[in-house]
């Protein structure tokens, strides 16, 4: 698994198309998708999906990852700014920054894409 993080609209699903030489038609945006293709775009947003519907983002992610360990995860940095006053916010970033603590600890490969430019984490 590799793990791509940036802010929105930084080049996260450009860089990944373009660096592992994969197509739009191989791009996931759920957690079921995320099982069966190469890129799973906008992590962040389906862990907020996840806690809306009552699942729990954590055991998703451990099923995505048994059934499809080579998948690249493209995430949002979303633990920046101001602190939210709505409780479900707070706990949707901290749920988010957790899960990429843990992805980063056992991706193969951690990059930041910042103004389309990677900048290699691990």
């Amino acid at each position: 698994m590799r793990l791509i993080i940036g802010g929105a609209g930084q080049g996260k699903l450009s860089y990944a198309l373009r660096t592992y030489h994969y197509t739009p038609e191989n791009v996931a945006e759920t957690f079921s998708a995320a099982c069966t293709e190469r890129i799973f775009d906008r992590f962040h947003a389906a862990v907020r999906a996840a806690l809306e519907a009552g699942e729990d983002p954590q055991r998703l992610t451990e099923k995505l990852l048994e059934a499809n360990p080579d998948v690249i995860i493209l995430c949002d940095e979303v633990g920046c700014g101001v602190i939210p006053v709505q409780r479900e916010e707070r706990v949707w970033r901290e749920t988010v920054g957790r899960l990429c603590c843990d992805l980063a600890e056992q991706a193969e490969s951690v990059e930041r894409v910042f103004c389309g430019l990677p900048m290699r984490l691990k």
